[in-house]
């Protein structure tokens, strides 16, 4: 094994190879052969595991729609399967050694701890709530109207919408007061660290030594009403690497947090390194959490996944659905091609229902990374811990527009009801969001996944006529011409 490949690593196979699709396949046998053996049998037999991945990763939601324990049991039994499998290497008397990473950071103690350094903002911090959108930035009672349309619309959950107002009449919550916010991936452009700053916040930032980040929050600290921290190496070069500088950045969190910490995780990579990130940042928060160093989580749904939805949102699909003509081209194209395309979003019925917005082209690996935050929140929110998960819009993220498809796709999404954000409006969004749930708490719910679906911001996804994957290809096909 080369001593280069140290930090946090897939397993290695029998053949020497580290794979990411079989690792994903194991994590999801394991969480649901206690729920439903014979979905966690056939996973094993997926040829094609990049377009098969839907199916069970969507079973994995769909067996705790009414029984919490089996929600709970999923999360619980995934996260010990991955963190098990996922290890972190590391040198130990000349050798190089794997260890799992659910034990990686109470067996490797950090060499050093990074120092620290101080951006103080100058400006005076937000008195009011304000969220930029089309060139304006909205408070008051513009905003409130806003919120109106975007529920009217179905772009935002009313749940949100009430989340938010309360925002709105208390804007000393805003700074976080008491509380500093440790951000995994602070040059996220959905991220909450620019508007918290804004807001006056102390606010921890990890990325990459290489990202662009440091010189661009240094340059805006006019901008800013509180401080950024932010870690260094011996020469003073800001950044740090989560996956190979994991037990450093644990002993930096715990010497620089001015207050309790909030950890959130908003970091992206494509491919197998998404995964590799996650299990990181869930080793990281286990870590934080076990001596009340962190006392909060917090994350970002993609809407592009698979929830329990509520009965209202079923209702509201299903009435948009019922209210076409006969003339309606999309009705007609359902019916000749028999359902593949434009399917209605939820099969008939009543009470819940589960929303597939799964689609081939994100990918298992980006799948099981969002996943792993979502499995996390609902193992720590059910552990007693305060947790801020919230479904975001989809929005127009670099991530999202180097994807020729996906960038297509947004670009026709508005034919189907469906608004796609610009990044200052999602981050603003879920960041006032996040300043609600930890100050007034998610609430009492009788089945865990009704803290998923409170105060989701789905675009309109959730309450369009049609299950996405079957009406997406067609947006593409729009957006194509209109690019």
């Amino acid at each position: 094994m080369s001593a280069s490949i140290t930090g946090v690593q897939f397993p290695t196979e029998p053949d020497g190879n580290r794979s990411t699709g079989r690792l994903a396949r194991q994590v999801v046998a394991d969480a649901l052969a206690a729920v439903d053996p014979v979905a966690a049998e056939r996973v094993g037999g997926i040829k094609d595991w990049r377009k098969g991945y839907i199916e069970p990763f969507t079973r994995m939601v769909e067996v705790g729609v009414a029984d919490s324990a089996k929600w709970d049991g999923v999360a619980r039994a995934a996260l010990r399967s991955l963190q098990s499998r996922m290890v972190g290497v590391h040198e130990a008397d000349g050798e190089m050694i794997e260890t799992p990473m659910s034990d990686y950071l109470a067996v490797v103690a950090s060499s050093s701890t990074p120092g620290i350094e101080t951006i103080q903002g100058t400006a005076t911090p937000a008195r009011e709530l304000s969220i930029p959108y089309r060139g304006e930035n909205l408070s008051g009672e513009a905003l409130r109207r806003r919120l109106d349309t975007w529920v009217r619309d179905g772009v935002i959950e009313p749940s949100c919408a009430a989340a938010l107002r309360v925002v709105q009449e208390n804007p000393e919550w805003l700074s976080l007061p008491g509380r500093s916010m440790l951000v995994l991936g602070l040059g996220s452009e959905m991220g909450p660290a620019g508007p918290l700053l804004r807001w006056g916040a102390d606010v921890l930032g990890v990325d990459l030594p290489s990202s662009p980040v440091w010189d661009r929050f240094r340059g805006e600290a006019s901008e800013f009403a509180g401080r950024l921290h932010i870690p260094t190496d011996e020469t003073g070069r800001p950044g740090i690497d989560l996956l190979t500088q994991l037990p450093e950045l644990a002993a930096w969190a715990r010497s620089a947090a001015p207050a309790p910490l909030t950890v959130g995780s908003y970091f992206y990579a494509d491919g197998g390194t998404h995964v590799q990130l996650s299990s990181a940042a869930d080793a990281l928060v286990v870590d934080l959490l076990s001596d009340s160093t962190a006392d909060a989580l917090a994350y970002l749904a993609t809407p592009m996944d698979t929830f329990v939805v509520p009965a209202d949102v079923r209702e509201a699909s299903d009435a948009a659905l019922a209210a076409r003509r006969p003339t309606d081209v999309k009705k007609i194209v359902g019916t000749l091609t028999g359902g593949r395309v434009f399917h209605r979003n939820y099969e008939p019925g009543t009470g819940p229902a589960v929303h597939d917005a799964l689609v081939p082209q994100q990918g298992p690996n980006y799948t099981l990374a969002k996943r792993v935050q979502r499995w996390r929140a609902t193992a720590a929110f059910a552990d007693g811990h305060t947790v801020s998960v919230n479904v975001a819009p989809a929005t127009n993220t670099h991530s999202v527009t180097k994807n020729k498809i996906l960038a297509a796709t947004y670009k026709g999404a508005h034919a189907f009801g469906i608004e796609i954000f610009e990044a200052a409006t999602s981050s603003a969004l879920l960041a006032a969001m996040m300043v609600h749930d930890l100050n007034v708490g998610r609430p009492d719910v009788t089945v865990q996944w009704e803290h998923e679906s409170h105060g989701a911001a789905s675009g309109g996804l959730w309450r369009q006529p049609y299950l996405p994957r079957t009406a997406l290809p067609v947006a593409a096909l729009l957006g194509t011409v209109k690019r």
